[in-house]
């Protein structure tokens, strides 16, 4: 019961203006409770200063008010897109994006792979060192060196690696 009454007081104040016109268990509890009685007072006091600020009489806006306030609303800028169209917003805009543009470009071309090894698609490599094996492998009529026996063993290890490495 203390917590409803201590909430609704404010309501109490505004709804009655006299601590006569409360309802009649909220008056009784004021009376028993200190706490609520002292908040009560304080509600008050704060009312009455805040009366105490209200203007002595209503006043009125000069005359033009109403138009001066439209100029200056239809002066705005229709939406925030309309940002984009100031000179320099643009400026920077353009500026950062073509700084962006440099940026990732030089990215992509320094972290590019080069080299049949080293080729994006495993396919590709695979068929180039597929069709070296077969080269290797089939000499013709040629006789094979020692250094050509040697380069044969490089590329057929080359190509064994390139099959045991191969995902899909």
């Amino acid at each position: 019961m203390h917590q409803e009454i201590k909430q609704g007081l404010e309501d109490y104040l505004s709804a009655a203006g006299d601590a006569s016109e409360l309802p009649a268990h909220v008056q009784s509890h004021l009376g028993e409770c200190a706490a609520c009685s002292e908040e009560l007072r304080s509600l008050r006091a704060q009312a009455q200063w805040l009366r105490s600020l209200r203007a002595p009489q209503d006043v009125e806006p000069r005359p033009g008010f109403y138009a001066r306030v439209m100029e200056r609303i239809e002066a705005q800028p229709a939406s925030i897109w309309s940002v984009f169209l100031e000179r320099r917003f643009g400026l920077r805009l353009a500026v950062a994006s073509a700084a962006l543009v440099a940026l990732l470009g030089t990215y992509l071309v320094v972290s590019e792979p080069s080299g049949p090894e080293l080729s994006s698609s495993p396919a590709v490599a695979l068929t180039t060192n597929v069709a070296a094996a077969q080269a290797v492998s089939d000499p013709g009529p040629q006789a094979v060196s020692d250094e050509d026996g040697a380069l044969q063993q490089q590329q057929r290890d080359a190509v064994l690696v390139d099959l045991a490495s191969y995902r899909q």
